[in-house]
């Protein structure tokens, strides 16, 4: 599903990328550790590591992101999810980042947000809510979603015309949805 990160747009590729750190089989920043190789590896963390109380947050996050994307999907957020997406991820998200400064920048032209803040954790995470605002500013912030297959849940970018798209691939993970339907109509033959 790596062809998904391509599709998107390089200012949004790193957003994608980061939501997309938790897959089935495994998560890429699920200690410091790997968050710190993670952040390094995306320029976000030129000095210093991640502690476990930063690896939480940057975790709780992504789970944010995610529900948010799933809002650009007509997903209603208020559904239960088997991944353990719900409102509280949206709730907690709006928490996390009233404690992440950015400051718009009005030297550089156009203006920008930057983040405002000496913890690099969070300093990462701001600069990722920074773009975040960019695409929400460019128009693009809605083509962002996440596959609406509950095994699944990965970010992509809706190239779409009619930014119809639900899933991340429709050769695996709407395949997946249209046989189950068609095994249920099927069972109720």
């Amino acid at each position: 599903m790596s062809d998904t990160v391509d599709a998107a747009p390089a200012a949004l590729a790193r957003l994608v990328e980061f939501v997309n750190t938790r897959r089935a089989d495994g998560d890429d920043i699920g200690t410091p550790e790997q968050l710190t190789s993670w952040l390094r590896t995306h320029e976000l963390l030129p000095e210093g590591s991640a502690d476990a109380a930063a690896q939480q947050r940057t975790v709780r996050v992504r789970e944010g992101l995610r529900a948010l994307l799933a809002t650009n999907n007509a997903e209603p957020v208020t559904s239960p999810r088997p991944d353990g997406l719900n409102p509280a991820a949206r709730t907690e998200l709006a928490a996390l980042t009233a404690a992440l400064p950015l400051t718009l920048e009005v030297t550089s032209i156009p203006p920008r947000l930057v983040p405002h803040t000496d913890d690099r954790v969070d300093h990462a995470l701001a600069t990722l809510l920074a773009d975040v605002a960019t695409a929400v500013a460019a128009g693009t912030w809605s083509r962002l979603k996440t596959c609406r297959e509950p095994s699944c849940r990965w970010a992509f970018y809706d190239h779409s015309r009619n930014r119809g798209r639900t899933w991340c691939s429709m050769d695996v993970c709407g395949n997946r949805v249209k046989v189950r339907a068609s095994h249920r109509r099927n069972a109720a033959r």
